[in-house]
């Protein structure tokens, strides 16, 4: 146990100072520290790989990274995995593979985080259903309501348990989830090149686990065509790898941080996005690989912040033409909001806020759009709808002392996005948004409220973010 620890988050956006920090080696040590720590504010973190106010605990934390056992169980023809609340996703994948030749139903596209963190804040892939959806038991150390003493509570049906597969901490510390794996499996994929938002979304019909990314300055998109493939592992399939790492994971970001950071040039950004970037990629090459080599990519080696709003696949054909304009007026090109636009903006009120916005930030990484599909939960951000969401990802290298210009568009993007399209910022990146908001745009909330109230009548375990935009004790009266 350690005092006063100052705590940071991968994108060094989140910094706080609980006053306790408690990293306890087992679930009855959890239980011990909920005992001496009765009364006070109590969050648990995972691999701090958020951007959102969720994790901040300014009293009592607890680190969860030695609950990190991995078991697998064969029942029937099917494999059950148990995992601990803190084990790392790379981690879950690694042994299940090697302990019965299985994975996760749902694998995102970064593998640093803790499980529980992961399905806490929905994290998702593409083409698939976020990895909260598939969740189907929840093992949450709480207080007995009756005797106020430390209890674990084991959650397998019911609108707890389409709570607790996403709720961001607010019912208790998570020490264990239950789900079914899958046999472990191979992917196709290659890149192709697309002029229209049509022809790259059409593309799913063939190749349903593709994201797709949108070029910024050039406006193109590249697909990143994926499918489930019986064929066998590709010959060249490491020296794909090795090209995928080489280009995307470590070439790309050290040019955009060349450009951003010591260039500084948005003319010389343009222009490499423009005629240099397009080079790099091999289009229609076909490679298969297993599932967690194609699925993830290490975008996280370098620091970043992100912002990624879901938006119903209805409204994505309005949603990323505005993105576009939105990005053209921050970086000073005042002509790029249509009249449309600006009288949707003025019709809802929003209008005068872009004023002060034309050149303060020039965006510089692709901006990748995945599709996920409906979740059985109650506040994970495709919960609630029998029609897929896409979730449009806007990611900055700027360094932490130099983002204002980020914050400014992502407020905006955030705030004007959920006006005119409903859509939702995910809990997990950065998320500048409002109670009112998140009132309007889940529809289960109340449901949600009163299960928290149940199993955290207190709220001990929400933070103070938490009380502003999602508690229950923000209940209207």
């Amino acid at each position: 146990m350690t005092r006063e620890t100052k705590i940071f988050n991968f994108g060094r956006n989140v910094v706080f100072q609980p006053q306790v920090v408690v990293t306890p080696q087992s679930e009855e040590e959890v239980l011990q520290a909920l005992r001496q720590h009765a009364g006070r504010r109590i969050r648990a973190i995972g691999r701090l790989h958020s951007w959102s106010e969720a994790p901040r605990s300014d009293d009592v934390m607890l680190d969860l990274r030695h609950l990190n056992g991995v078991q697998v169980e064969q029942r029937g023809d099917r494999v059950w995995a148990t995992i601990g609340g803190g084990c790392q996703i790379k981690r879950v994948l690694a042994e299940l593979e090697r302990q019965a030749g299985v994975t996760l139903p749902s694998v995102g596209l970064i593998t640093e985080q803790a499980i529980a963190g992961a399905i806490s804040t929905g994290t998702h892939g593409s083409g698939k259903n976020s990895l909260s959806h598939y969740i189907d038991e929840v093992r949450i150390a709480t207080y007995d309501s009756a005797t106020n003493q430390p209890i674990i509570r084991t959650i397998t049906s019911g609108p707890e348990l389409r709570a607790a597969r996403c709720s961001l901490g607010s019912m208790g510390v998570v020490l264990s989830v239950g789900l079914w794996t899958r046999p472990q499996y191979r992917v196709e994929e290659h890149f192709q090149q697309h002029t229209t938002l049509d022809s790259v979304i059409a593309a799913e019909q063939q190749t349903p686990l593709q994201q797709f990314y949108l070029i910024p300055w050039s406006w193109q998109f590249y697909g990143h065509h994926r499918r489930e493939t019986d064929q066998p592992r590709s010959g060249l399939a490491t020296l794909y790898r090795w090209y995928c790492w080489l280009t995307f994971d470590i070439g790309l970001h050290l040019m955009v941080l060349l450009l951003l950071r010591w260039i500084g040039s948005r003319g010389a950004t343009k222009f490499f996005y423009r005629h240099l970037m397009p080079l790099t990629v091999v289009r229609n090459r076909r490679v298969v690989d297993r599932s967690y080599d194609m699925l993830t990519m290490q975008h996280d080696l370098f620091r970043h912040i992100e912002i990624e709003v879901f938006v119903k696949r209805s409204r994505l054909a309005e949603a990323i033409p505005f993105v576009i304009e939105l990005l053209r007026y921050f970086d000073g090109d005042l002509e790029q909001v249509s009249e449309p636009t600006r009288e949707r903006l003025r019709t809802a009120g929003l209008l005068d806020c872009l004023a002060p916005c034309a050149g303060v930030y020039s965006h510089h990484y692709p901006i990748c759009v995945r599709r996920v599909l409906p979740d059985d939960t109650l506040i994970s951000m495709a919960s609630d709808d029998h029609e897929d969401c896409y979730a449009i990802s806007i990611i900055s290298f700027a360094k932490p002392d130099q983002r204002a210009g980020f914050f400014k568009f992502a407020e905006i993007l955030a705030r004007t996005t959920s006006t005119l399209f409903d859509a939702r910022p995910h809990w997990g990146k950065y998320c500048p948004v409002d109670a009112a908001t998140v009132q309007r745009l889940y529809p289960h909330l109340q449901e949600f409220r009163q299960v928290c109230t149940q199993y955290d009548p207190q709220g001990r375990f929400r933070n103070d973010w938490i009380d502003q935009v999602i508690s229950p004790a923000k209940v209207d009266s």
